[in-house]
């Protein structure tokens, strides 16, 4: 029995690592792993991954503050995003394996779980 919930205390350090509190975070943070640089405005982006737009500026807001993500200035209403490796190395090798298991549908329902629980009430 403890070695089914061994996969959830490494997902669960590995988010607590990067800082990754909201399901909308993670799957920016995976939208910009499949599309390494990507030229496109807040709007379209929400559109792509399924939130509202307000949600993604945040995700991408905390993001970016936590050096995940580096994007440029504003140019006619787009931005240039690339997801950054952190150069701390505990860091890099969490998101190194939780972009590893990105495709993996039990993984992908315990983070939703994990930040669902997270969420105050």
């Amino acid at each position: 029995m403890a070695q089914d919930n061994e996969p959830n205390v490494q997902v669960e350090g590995w988010l607590k690592t990067l800082g990754i509190e909201s399901l909308c975070q993670w799957d920016m943070l995976v939208f910009l792993d499949r599309h390494p640089s990507i030229l496109v405005g807040t709007d379209h982006m929400a559109l792509f991954v399924g939130y509202a737009t307000a949600e993604v500026v945040a995700a991408l807001d905390s993001l970016e503050s936590s050096g995940l993500v580096v994007r440029s200035r504003v140019s006619q209403g787009v931005r240039l995003y690339q997801l950054t490796a952190p150069t701390d190395p505990t860091r890099r090798d969490a998101l190194e394996q939780l972009v590893t298991f990105a495709d993996s549908h039990t993984v992908r329902l315990l983070l939703a779980r994990r930040l669902a629980e997270q969420r105050p009430t």
